[in-house]
């Protein structure tokens, strides 16, 4: 019995020390890591619509802040964008490895819509004065087609779509509100703000959304807020909590790339329409002028280029075939003899299908009920096509009209000169430079001023002019 006691005595002195190190250095692990944040930031700036190169812009640029182990400071001003854009940004957010610190700058600025959910999913949320945030609920479209009549089955028709509506608009604005809940409970964040912001469109200034821990704090411009963030300790993850050493940080801008900017600039349904319109245009005048090249090389690329637009923007399929139909109306108005009719039908056609060419409601559901073509530019623009294809009309019309002044036709009524007597067997004149076989009904001595009366061939049938 003594022997084994005796072992079991040296075998517990022997490795409780181990144990003891083992079992400390698991606290230590337990515990959260502290580290400073320091030397440059990285700024990135955003101002406009959350779509498919301003988001990947944004993402480029939290990959970058980690891959360079720096703070990242977006500059925000956004009417909204796209929900699909924005969750995606802000997963990318969410699982940051760096300090993110949204400002939505400069004063006025708004974080609406798409731009609510990104300041929220910010380690540090701050807003320059007089700054806003929220009107976060999703577009989908309100109205109920008609065409159903008041009885019967047109009227349990609608009745049917507008239930099959509401469900779908109650299933987008319960997923939205869940989504940005979870942003604000991951953030530390006002969540019953958050679902307000999207159930009821609420909105709120910088001053209340400090009050109402929306946000963090406000701040005048960057480098008050660099200095102001200074020493603040921000929760990366469970275990790591990092200090901000910002105070006279030197800034490093994030730029766009090519690629990018040209989404971004086609995000746009101004650009579209004008786009659309000089594509039009383009093709119409090569139409009208064979072999010009250069007007069609430039409406295709525009065309091109619409197209492109239509895969960012939530495009309305019968806008777009308005617009098609008033240019085939307009092109029309040159061979058809409307007395302006078809010309007018067109420019109707424009301007429906431009108003309702970009539709926000349709997927993946926009979060700025903005978005749409501008009526200050698709007026003029509608016009100014309109006088441009009725000018090219006129001039094809005079064109076909006009007398003929090549080739053997294009001689009748040319005046020329008599180089010998002209009876109504033989003579010669001189006319369009060139010495010509005439006849005459009358008599016609030489040197006299002639003008052509028809051609036969190679003849000429003249009379002296008087």
């Amino acid at each position: 019995m003594g022997r084994p006691m005796i072992r079991t005595r040296c075998t517990i002195r022997r490795w409780f020390p181990l144990v003891l190190i083992l079992a400390a250095g698991s606290a230590l692990l337990a515990q959260e890591q502290k580290t400073e944040y320091s030397g440059e930031v990285l700024v990135a700036s955003l101002s406009g619509d959350i779509n498919t190169g301003s988001a990947d812009y944004l993402m480029d640029a939290v990959e970058k802040a980690q891959k360079t182990e720096r703070i990242l400071i977006i500059e925000l001003d956004t009417p909204g964008g796209t929900l699909k854009d924005t969750q995606e940004l802000v997963k990318k957010m969410l699982s940051a490895k760096v300090p993110l610190v949204v400002f939505v700058t400069p004063k006025g600025a708004q974080a609406a819509s798409a731009g609510t959910f990104i300041t929220m999913a910010a380690h540090v949320a701050v807003m320059a004065p007089g700054s806003r945030i929220g009107a976060a609920h999703p577009v989908m479209m309100s109205m109920i087609p008609g065409g159903g009549g008041d009885k019967g089955k047109g009227k349990d028709k609608d009745q049917d779509a507008a239930k099959q509506r509401d469900y779908m608009m109650e299933k987008v604005t319960n997923d939205t509100v869940s989504f940005v809940v979870a942003v604000a409970k991951e953030r530390g964040r006002n969540q019953e703000w958050a679902e307000k912001s999207v159930r009821e469109s609420v909105s709120i200034t910088s001053d209340v959304a400090v009050e109402e821990n929306v946000v963090d704090l406000e701040a005048e411009d960057l480098a008050d807020l660099l200095e102001k963030i200074d020493g603040r300790e921000v929760k990366i993850s469970e275990k790591t909590t990092v200090t901000l050493k910002t105070k006279g940080a030197a800034v490093v801008r994030q730029k766009m790339s090519l690629k990018q900017r040209l989404l971004n600039f086609l995000a746009n349904p101004n650009i579209l329409m004008i786009l659309m319109a000089l594509g039009a245009l383009g093709v119409m005048i090569e139409f009208y002028h064979p072999g010009g090249i250069f007007p069609g090389v430039v409406g295709a690329i525009c065309l091109l280029l619409a197209f492109t637009s239509m895969q960012i923007l939530p495009v309305n399929w019968g806008g777009l075939l308005l617009l098609l139909v008033g240019i085939g109306l307009f092109t029309a108005e040159v061979y058809v003899t409307s007395y302006g009719l078809l010309g007018l039908g067109g420019a109707v056609c424009f301007l429906v299908g431009g108003i309702i060419l970009v539709d926000p409601s349709a997927e993946p559901h926009y979060l700025d009920p903005t978005l749409s073509v501008d009526l200050s530019l698709l007026i003029p623009l509608v016009v100014v096509m309109a006088a441009i294809c009725i000018l090219i009309g006129y001039f094809v019309v005079r064109s076909q009209r006009s007398k003929i002044e090549t080739g053997v036709e294009g001689m009748q009524g040319m005046v020329g000169a008599a180089r010998s007597d002209i009876s109504a067997e033989e003579g010669r004149v001189f006319v369009r430079g060139e010495h010509w076989k005439a006849v005459s009904t009358e008599s016609i001595p030489a040197g006299s001023k002639i003008e052509v009366v028809r051609v036969e061939g190679l003849l000429l049938h003249v009379k002296k002019k008087g």
